[in-house]
């Protein structure tokens, strides 16, 4: 299957913050690395031997429950009081460090004073923050976190409050990553934008009827990659801010009380982070009017400029059809898990038919003029 799906991140068209361009390795294991942690399968791991880890490693002694996830394995380890923290055990192709990159996010943004939970970076009972554990006969890498509450974002009923709390949030997020300059592994994520042309050889994965949609949006990216994306200016980001990631309170949606999951971090276009955003809310019943919501409440903490709100429809469209891209290909790669890998696929698809009798030159100046009447 690997063979059949070899993808080139040799080209990537934006230009790093820290550096001239991102560095791409040519190491076989790191080019392949995007790819091997959505189609390799991670062993399971016992609940009992879970809860070993955590009280032999971290201290803590709980009881062990599984969580969803994607690529990882992820518990929820609940003390005799009622403590509750997060443990996760990566994925066998997920490198240390990238891994290490991310807690350093998390670690930076505890130290920042922005009005939004966060998990925190639990460390084990050596100090560090990462442990490479041995799992029948291979090192997995292993890590806690603090535990946040509320409610699901996709479980919560809509609303116009809500979608100016996201604004904000994402804004403030953002403002909190502003400053924080690590050294940037290369990483060649496939849920990355910038990645998005390299996904041409999984679209006969696609179901023949969402084709030619995928296509024009990767015609579009490969033009702006080849124009002004390459200006758009940019810094380290969250880049999964989806409905799954983002707690609210069951008592009242419009309080966000949690932005969890920083596995897709990357150094990118700022802007990116907002077209992922509304690709999970374009598609949705009132998805223009929410979107502009979204964006006029980000746009009033980090305002956005002429060039970001016009490379954004391409960027969005794009996102979409990358949603619809991997989903279909890892749904046949993983049949048992294909409920949760599809979750966020009906949405994509109708964001994408939604955006196709408009151009991108005209959603742009859409987004300009209802930024305005903001303003």
């Amino acid at each position: 299957m690997l063979a059949a799906t070899a993808l080139n991140f040799n080209h990537c068209p934006w230009p790093s913050v820290n550096k001239g361009l991102i560095p791409m390795s040519s190491a076989t294991d790191n080019n392949q690395s995007g790819l091997n942690a959505l189609s390799i399968k991670g062993g399971k791991t016992s609940l009992n031997a879970v809860e070993q880890i955590a009280a032999e490693y971290f201290g803590i002694a709980g009881k062990a429950s599984t969580l969803s996830s994607e690529r990882d394995e992820t518990f929820l380890i609940e003390t005799a009081d009622s403590t509750k923290y997060v443990l996760k055990i990566a994925n066998p192709a997920e490198r240390m460090d990238v891994q290490h990159f991310q807690t350093q996010g998390l670690l930076h943004l505890a130290g920042k004073d922005i009005p939004l939970p966060l998990p925190r970076v639990v460390p084990a009972s050596d100090g560090g923050a990462l442990l490479a554990l041995p799992f029948d006969g291979e090192p997995r890498i292993v890590r806690m976190l603090t535990f946040l509450d509320g409610l699901q974002l996709h479980k919560a009923l809509r609303s116009s409050g809500q979608m100016q709390a996201l604004g904000t949030a994402l804004a403030l997020l953002g403002q909190g990553l502003a400053d924080f300059r690590p050294h940037v592994p290369p990483q060649n994520l496939l849920w990355d934008i910038c990645n998005a042309g390299t996904l041409r050889s999984l679209v006969s994965h696609v179901d023949a009827a969402h084709q030619p949609l995928v296509l024009s949006a990767l015609d579009g990216f490969e033009e702006l990659a080849d124009g002004a994306m390459a200006t758009l200016p940019g810094q380290v980001i969250h880049n999964d801010f989806n409905p799954h990631n983002i707690l609210v309170a069951p008592a009242n949606a419009a309080l966000v009380t949690g932005v969890i999951d920083f596995g897709d971090m990357v150094e990118a276009p700022l802007v990116n982070d907002v077209a992922v955003a509304l690709s999970y809310q374009i598609g949705a019943d009132n998805g223009i009017e929410d979107a502009i919501t979204m964006l006029g409440a980000y746009d009033a903490v980090r305002p956005l400029d002429r060039l970001e709100l016009d490379c954004l429809p391409t960027l969005l469209r794009t996102r979409l059809a990358m949603t619809v891209i991997i989903t279909e290909w890892r749904a046949t790669l993983h049949r048992e898990n294909r409920d949760y890998i599809l979750r966020n696929h009906p949405v994509a698809l109708a964001g994408l038919r939604r955006l196709a009798d408009d151009s991108d030159a005209a959603l742009g100046a859409f987004f300009r003029q209802k930024i305005g009447d903001f303003k």
